[in-house]
């Protein structure tokens, strides 16, 4: 199930997630409700479309890193501002947006993907 490149199935998985995770993000971007959001969704979507070309390029240990922060930079995106609106006290509204959760769901598994098959790749026997 692995060559030179590491687990198929791993980057045939990460590959659709990044697809997804990065045109989710361009939909949050032209949605946002400010500027510096939309930036933010805009710059975690061009994260999403650089890992998954260097992943399509050359799926080695590197190109697997690149997609697992991307993913986490995803992640953060969301759970950074929502946390620090509960924790001032107010209602932060993202977390009822399917979008936005739809968003972190995808990032999360990037993340998952990534890692899982950065090490099976990284413990697979060199030939």
């Amino acid at each position: 199930m692995s060559d030179d490149r590491g687990p198929v199935t791993g980057r045939r998985i990460l590959t659709v997630l990044l697809v997804l995770s990065a045109a989710v993000h361009v939909r949050l971007a032209f949605g946002a409700t400010g500027p510096v959001l939309a930036g933010l969704d805009g710059l975690v979507a061009a994260a999403a479309v650089v890992s998954l070309l260097l992943l399509l390029r050359r799926a080695d240990g590197p190109a697997l890193l690149a997609c697992a922060v991307a993913g986490g930079l995803g992640v953060a995106l969301f759970l950074v501002p929502g946390l620090l609106a509960v924790a001032q006290g107010r209602n932060w509204t993202a977390w009822l947006d399917a979008w936005a959760f739809g968003g972190l769901l995808l990032d999360a598994m990037v993340v998952r993907i990534a890692v899982f098959t950065l090490r099976r790749a990284e413990g697979a026997p060199r030939r």
